[in-house]
């Protein structure tokens, strides 16, 4: 309520109270002429005296809540939107679309403006007609946030028009140039971040009133219906997706939660590493091979040979040539006959229609060249689910008719909104774009609110203190480590349902107080099981879980390391899972402890063992070995402790199996002791509770071949991981192995 009251407030201090002085507001019958003099006199500096025209300005930034005295913001990082599988259910989310062009900064400061990147690059002079728009409006200083595209004749935006455009040097020979504008961050000496969305948006709203009619910049109205009808319609027009937007969220820069976003398909941008010679009557290349970056190395993705103009043919085959190299810029290049390799310096934007297991891309086609990112910076985009709507109290029979009639009511309504948008964006109204008539199209105002952003729920888990920071170096918060969880949870119940589990909580995160739990305490969840175990003094009730909502509350319960047992509920004193954790000395290479792991693997296969690899999230590796479940914990441990000697054995400068810190200089530690009975290992997929936030994560074989850094697996890289290769513990599940009677004779036994 009070969100409620404070964006109602600041709409009628922006709307009613403001000052305004005549001159203040352009006159639509003003003409060029004089505006060019309020132009040319603030680029000069001459703001008073009889030599100048004052210039014209809004004097309602004071009266915004939440605005503050600030200096002018000289670099500022954008807010980006987290891609998401769906839209977020629930009120409390604005809706734009999702324009198709370049996100761009523009400073306005004595009437000289500047025009900058994600990345920083001024490109200013590419767009003179927004650059002298922009020095029109009536503000001494301003920082804006949009997107500038063309817009075609049916409302839609059109990237390799925009592309075309840039290269021709024309402002949009192929459709419109325009300045979609949906943020607004200083004005006037007051710096607006930390103000609401919803009053930032009005205030920017009152600003581009000011705009000359015919120019190119445009106000971004929003959508506050049913947030799947919005997009289910925007997809139906041909728009690349929507923005959801909290109503009550001050701008952050950097990525976060209360900006997402809702792609109509997939798409992102891609390193061109080569391509190929055209055949039969087409002109200039055949098709280009993309790449993206996978663990901090760039990896091959595909071919992509359709969606390109016989313009853009020639003219990309001209820029290609001029950057070939002999070979390839990555490692595991498929064969292919003449193929010419380039630096990976170039970007294209590939729609496509989905991944293949090998990590290849599905059907792509080329929508146009990208400048405002680097190949660096390019990896796999990774849907996650959207946050849970809060939960709501159980309706009668006339509350859910009434819900229903609304939501059909709604769908309607956004249906004519979002049409009415993309018809204001193709015409020529002023401070109308996309998502305009929204509000003549629901008969609603711009609501505040809260919208549940204190009552989130992740896979049927509801968050206390979801924006909590656990992992501070790296702003981790409670809700981030949640939905990774989630999203990871398919590939990591096989391996931890029904385990028992030992947890490190740190409630208060990362580097505060940690303490271990493996015992039943007073508030947890009904998702996450108890069982009795016999213990030395009797019996003890210990913890598992069974499902991704057990999951996600152990993170609710402050969990950052998850340590499973090597049996299961069911049959709790025969393990069905052996663990040699290989710790290296800490002056040690990587390679010594890849070598470590191959060794071991080895040495398992002469007994008749299959055995898997996974990082710990720190320096070493745990080899893995799945066995049925007939042995006692008597016979696995004295088997696995035997073929860690047995590995000392064959090289003991090497290698060493006692604990003994004092002689493990220049050695890998053979830990068996992980196969006793309540011994545990971390767990496939688990966070650590240590600096930088590394997953424990499978591995195959080949991937201890090349260089690899542990640290390089974390909850953001990990599910891009699993979305594009194959899962390298696939078989896992379905080996049967046993520990034979012949094999222990083998080590000793």
């Amino acid at each position: 309520m009070v969100g409620q009251r404070q964006a109602r407030s600041a709409a009628r201090r922006t709307q009613d109270e403001r000052p305004l002085p005549p001159t203040a507001r352009r006159r639509r019958g003003a003409s060029s002429t004089d505006v060019d003099v309020l132009r040319s006199s603030a680029a000069k500096g001459q703001t008073d005296g009889a030599a100048a025209a004052p210039r014209r300005t809004l004097t309602y930034a004071d009266a915004l809540d939440g605005a503050r005295r600030g200096t002018f913001p000289d670099e500022v990082e954008p807010q980006l939107a987290t891609l998401v599988t769906g839209p977020p259910q629930g009120e409390g989310w604005l809706y734009e679309v999702k324009f198709d062009g370049y996100r761009m900064l523009a400073q306005l400061r004595g009437g000289r403006v500047t025009l900058l990147t994600r990345r920083g690059q001024d490109w200013t002079e590419r767009f003179a007609s927004v650059r002298d728009d922009l020095a029109r409006l009536p503000a001494r200083e301003a920082v804006l946030d949009g997107e500038i595209v063309i817009v075609g004749p049916d409302g839609v935006t059109d990237f390799q028009a925009l592309q075309n455009a840039l290269s021709d040097g024309n402002d949009g020979r192929e459709g419109r140039l325009m300045y979609f504008v949906f943020d607004l961050l200083y004005l006037d000496g007051r710096d607006l971040r930390d103000c609401a969305q919803v009053t930032r948006k009005r205030a920017l709203k009152a600003l581009l009133e000011e705009a000359p009619e015919e120019g190119t910049l445009r106000y971004t109205e929003h959508l506050e219906e049913d947030g799947a009808a919005v997009f289910q319609h925007a997809c139906k027009l041909g728009i690349e997706g929507v923005i959801a937007k909290r109503p009550e969220a001050p701008y952050r820069s950097g990525r976060g939660n209360s900006w997402l976003k809702v792609k109509c398909g997939k798409r992102q941008e891609f390193v061109i590493v080569g391509f190929t010679e055209p055949s039969g009557a087409r002109q200039g290349l055949g098709a280009i091979l993309v790449g993206v970056n996978r663990l901090g190395k760039l990896a091959y993705a595909g071919k992509v040979g359709t969606g390109f103009t016989s313009k853009t043919l020639t003219t990309l085959r001209s820029r290609l040539e001029s950057i070939e190299r002999a070979k390839p810029a990555f490692a595991g290049a498929p064969r292919m006959r003449g193929v010419h390799w380039v630096e990976p310096k170039l970007l294209a934007e590939v729609q496509f229609s989905a991944w293949t297991r090998d990590g290849r891309l599905r059907h792509p086609s080329f929508e146009g060249l990208r400048e405002d990112r680097t190949p660096e910076s390019v990896i796999v985009e990774r849907e996650q689910p959207p946050p849970a709507p809060p939960p709501r109290k159980a309706a009668g029979a006339s509350s859910k008719a009434a819900t229903a009639a609304r939501s059909k009511g709604a769908s309607a309504a956004a249906g004519k909104a979002v049409s009415a948008a993309a018809r204001r964006a193709a015409g020529t109204t002023p401070g109308k774009a996309a998502g305009a008539a929204a509000i003549e199209a629901s008969g609603k105002a711009p609501r505040g609110g809260r919208g549940g952003a204190d009552r989130i729920e992740v896979a049927g888990t509801r968050l206390t203190n979801p924006d909590k920071v656990l992992y501070p170096a790296q702003g981790i918060t409670k809700l981030a480590l949640a939905r990774y969880y989630a999203q990871v949870a398919e590939h990591m119940l096989p391996y931890v349902a029904k385990r028992l589990l030992t947890l490190v909580r740190c409630p208060a995160g990362q580097g505060k107080p940690c303490f271990f739990q493996r015992h039943e305490a007073e508030g947890l969840s009904e998702a996450i099981r108890r069982t009795l175990v016999e213990e030395d003094d009797g019996k003890r009730t210990y913890l598992y879980i069974e499902s991704t909502e057990g999951l996600v509350s152990l993170v609710q319960m402050g969990a950052l390391e998850m340590h499973i047992w090597g049996s299961r509920v069911d049959r709790i004193e025969q393990p069905d899972m052996m663990v040699f954790d290989l710790d290296p000395a800490p002056e040690l290479p990587w390679e010594r402890v890849a070598e470590a792991a191959k060794t071991v693997r080895r040495l398992l296969e002469t007994l008749g063992l299959r055995s898997f690899v996974k990082t710990t999230g720190g320096k070493g590796l745990h080899v893995v070995v799945p066995i049925e479940a007939r042995r006692r914990w008597d016979e696995v441990k004295p088997f696995t402790k035997a073929v860690a000697d047995a590995l000392v054995r064959f090289d003991p400068a090497r290698y060493i199996a006692t604990l003994s810190k004092a002689k493990r200089t220049g050695k890998v530690f053979v830990d068996y002791l992980r196969n006793g009975r309540g011994a545990t290992a971390v767990a496939p997929y688990s966070t650590r509770a240590r600096p930088g936030a590394a997953v424990a994560t499978p591995l195959s074989w080949d991937e201890l071949d090349a260089p690899l850094d542990p640290a390089s697996f974390t909850i953001e890289t990990v599910p891009q991981r699993l979305a594009t290769i194959a899962d390298p513990w696939a078989e896992l599940p379905t080996v049967r192995q046993s520990i034979t009677s012949a094999m222990m004779k083998q080590v000793g036994l």
